[in-house]
C-alpha cells in the first residue's frame, strides 16, 4: 500500500513538471512568435514606407517633367494667345498631362504636396483658356480689319482726292476770274465737286470713328486678358516654390 502511494505521489509529481513545462513552452513559443510577428510588422512598414517613397518621387519627378514641358511650349511660342502662335495645341496636351500626374499625387500624397501641384495644373489650363480667349478675340477683328483695309482706307483716299480735285477746280476758276466780276462757267461743277468731297469726306471720317471705337473696345480686352496671363504666370512662381518645398520636405523625412 505504501509503495502504491508513494508510487501515485510521484506519478502526480511527473504531471505536474510535465504541464508546468509545456505552459513554459507554450509562453516561449509565444513571445518568440510575437516578436517575430513584430519583426515582421516593422519590415512590412519600412518597405511599404519605402515603396510610399519611391512611388512619391516618381510622381513629383514625373510632374516637374510635364510642368517643365508646358513651360518649354510657352517659351517657344512666346506668349500664349499670340494670333500667329502654333503652340496652343501642344500645350493643351502637355497641360493634360500635367493634370493626371496632379491627380496621381492627389492619390500619393501628402495634401500639402497635392494642394500645390492642383493649383499649378489649373494655373497653366487657366493660361490655355486665356490664350484660346485670346486668339478668338483677335480672329473676330479680322472682318474689322479687311474692312478698315478694304473700305475705310480706300474710301479716306478717295475723300482727299476729291477735295483736291474740287481745291485745283476752284483755282483755275479764280485765276481765269480775277479781272471779271461775272460768275465763272464752270463754278456750279466746282460748288458740285465740293460737296461732293465733302460728302465722301463727312462718310469716310464717320466710318474710321466706328472702326475706332471697335478697334478701342477689341484693345481694352485684349490688353486686360494680356494682364491676367502675366499676373497668372507671376503668381505660379510662388507655388511652384511651395511646391518644390514641400515635396522635398516629404521625401526627406521618409528617410530620416
Amino acid at each position: 500500500m505504501k509503495e502504491l502511494v508513494l508510487a501515485l505521489v510521484a506519478a502526480v509529481f511527473g504531471l505536474a513538471g510535465t504541464v508546468v513545462g509545456a505552459r513554459a513552452a507554450k509562453k516561449g513559443a509565444l513571445i518568440s512568435a510575437e516578436v517575430t510577428l513584430q519583426q515582421v510588422r516593422d519590415q512590412a512598414d519600412v518597405d511599404q514606407a519605402h515603396w510610399l517613397r519611391q512611388q512619391r518621387l516618381q510622381a513629383y519627378e514625373g510632374f516637374l517633367a510635364a510642368w517643365d514641358e508646358c513651360l518649354r511650349i510657352i517659351d517657344s511660342v512666346g506668349l500664349p494667345g499670340n494670333s500667329d502662335s502654333p503652340g496652343i495645341n501642344p500645350l493643351k496636351e502637355a497641360t493634360g498631362r500635367m493634370a493626371e500626374r496632379a491627380r496621381r499625387i492627389d492619390i500619393l500624397g501628402p495634401a500639402e504636396v497635392a494642394r500645390a501641384a492642383e493649383e499649378l495644373a489649373v494655373s497653366i489650363r487657366r493660361d490655355v483658356d486665356l490664350a484660346t480667349k485670346l486668339m478668338e478675340l483677335a480672329e473676330s477683328q479680322r472682318p474689322a480689319a479687311e474692312r478698315i483695309t478694304s473700305g475705310t482706307l480706300p474710301a479716306m483716299a478717295s475723300a482727299v482726292e476729291a477735295m483736291e480735285e474740287a481745291t485745283r477746280q476752284m483755282q483755275e476758276l479764280t485765276a481765269e476770274a480775277i479781272e471779271d466780276v461775272r460768275v465763272p462757267p464752270g463754278a456750279d461743277a466746282m460748288f458740285e465737286a465740293f460737296e461732293r468731297a465733302e460728302e465722301l469726306a463727312n462718310a469716310a471720317i464717320a466710318q474710321a470713328h466706328e472702326d475706332n471705337d471697335e478697334f478701342a473696345v477689341f484693345l481694352d480686352q485684349a490688353t486686360a486678358i494680356v494682364a491676367e496671363l502675366k499676373s497668372n504666370q507671376e503668381a505660379r512662381e510662388g507655388i511652384r516654390e511651395r511646391f518644390t518645398t514641400a515635396a522635398r520636405h516629404t521625401l526627406d523625412s521618409a528617410t530620416s
